[in-house]
């Protein structure tokens, strides 16, 4: 009498070595998740930290020759707007990066490199923001 044994056959995926998958392109740059710090692709395609943002900065991708780049950039901050005074408010989009202006009467403002304006800071107490050659300065009031 002939017995036969019918072997289980193991899955094609085992009889096969795994490699890691490749989760990046050596050299490449990135924003860590959440945007706190820059990390690079390192050479066995794997992410490394480059280093962490300092504080009061994030991590954002920004347009530089050609390629997105990250950049650890000043964090946003949520300014008041002006209720209806004339002009516009931080936050904002705006056309020239490093220009200066005043926010309202007692504050300046720079359009930053993203092209979002940004609050600077108040003038101090008993003074105002006027232009003087086409910058603002705060100036003492009388």
């Amino acid at each position: 009498m002939k017995s036969t044994i019918i072997l289980p056959l193991l899955p094609a995926v085992l009889a096969t070595p795994l490699s890691p998958p490749l989760t990046c392109t050596f050299g490449t740059y990135r924003c860590t998740t959440p945007n706190t710090g820059i990390e690079i692709c390192n050479i066995s395609n794997q992410w490394e930290l480059v280093g962490p943002c300092p504080a009061g900065t994030e991590c954002t991708n920004l347009p530089q020759n050609g390629f997105t780049l990250p950049f650890c950039t000043t964090k946003k901050t949520t300014v008041t707007k002006r209720n209806g005074r004339p002009g516009q408010s931080p936050g904002e989009t705006c056309a020239t990066p490093g220009k200066y202006d005043c926010f309202g009467p007692y504050a300046i403002q720079v359009c930053n490199v993203q092209g979002v304006l940004e609050f600077v800071g108040n003038c101090p107490a008993k003074s105002h923001c006027e232009y003087l050659g086409g910058l603002p300065f705060c100036v003492e009031s009388v």
